[in-house]
Formats: C-alpha cells, sequence, structure tokens
C-alpha cells in the first residue's frame, strides 16, 4: 500500500509537469502573437514609407508575408520535434501536419496575390460581419445537402 508522502510526491510531480505544459503553451502564443505583430509593424511600414532615391513603396508585400510565414512554419517544426522527443506515445505521428503546415505557409501570401484582382466592393462584402455569416450559412448548407 503506497504510502501518504508518495502520494502527495506523484500529486507534485503531475502539478509540475502540467505547470510545464502551460509555461510551453504560453512561450508558443507569445511567440506566434509578437511574430504577426512584429510582421503588421514590418508590412505598414514598408507599404507606407517610401524608399531609394527614386522613392519608390515596396512592391512586394507578399513576399514579405511568406517570409513571416515560413519564419513560423520553422518555429514550429523545431517546438514540434522538441515535443516529439519527449514523448511520442498517443501522439499524431509528425509527417501527418507537412500539408497543414505548408498550405499554412504559402496560402496567405497566395490570398494577397488574389486579392490584387477582386474590386474592393466585392472584399468589402466578403469580409462585412452579416454577409460573412450568410456566406457561411450557405456553405453549410450546400455542404450538408450535398452529404445527405
Amino acid at each position: 500500500m503506497p504510502s501518504v508522502g508518495s502520494s502527495r510526491e506523484m500529486e507534485g510531480h503531475e502539478a509540475a509537469a502540467a505547470f510545464d505544459r502551460v509555461l510551453l503553451l504560453a512561450f508558443c502564443v507569445v511567440g506566434i502573437w509578437s511574430a504577426y505583430i512584429y510582421q503588421g509593424v514590418l508590412q505598414e511600414t514598408a507599404s507606407t514609407k517610401l524608399f531609394g532615391p527614386d522613392g519608390k513603396r515596396f512592391e512586394h508585400l507578399s513576399f514579405l508575408n511568406l517570409a513571416q510565414n515560413a519564419v513560423c512554419f520553422l518555429w514550429s517544426l523545431i517546438i514540434a520535434i522538441k515535443l516529439w522527443s519527449r514523448n511520442s506515445s498517443g501522439v499524431a505521428p509528425l509527417w501527418s501536419y507537412w500539408s497543414p503546415n505548408i498550405s499554412n505557409t504559402i496560402g496567405p501570401s497566395m490570398g494577397i496575390e488574389a486579392l490584387k484582382y477582386i474590386s474592393y466592393p466585392a472584399q468589402y462584402c466578403s469580409n462585412s460581419d452579416q454577409t460573412s455569416k450568410g456566406i457561411v450559412a450557405i456553405c453549410k448548407a450546400c455542404i450538408s445537402s450535398i452529404l445527405d
């Protein structure tokens, strides 16, 4: 029969492990948010200031977005490898995350490029709160009718 002291020690170890996971999560969240904020500051600076002797604006903002997403991808890969080396039981294999990570890295840059060919009123309507809710409802209805 385990003693009371050993059960308290186990609870202490479990609490320490949970606290370590919370710290890791907080570290990741802060890292991602700081990267997004820094990218936003860079993008705003690059898009509003004039550069060079000709006084031109930076024209390749989608590349800046791609670079930021690539850094986030590499950082998440480093963190994932670190986590997988610690404990791999009960966790999906690392290769199963490649496809979503690559699409999340490339997708926003492609979206920025695609928006160049969509009129401003169309962009506004798609971003309007009520319109976007309606579009989501229509898409859900279409998908459910296809699946039924």
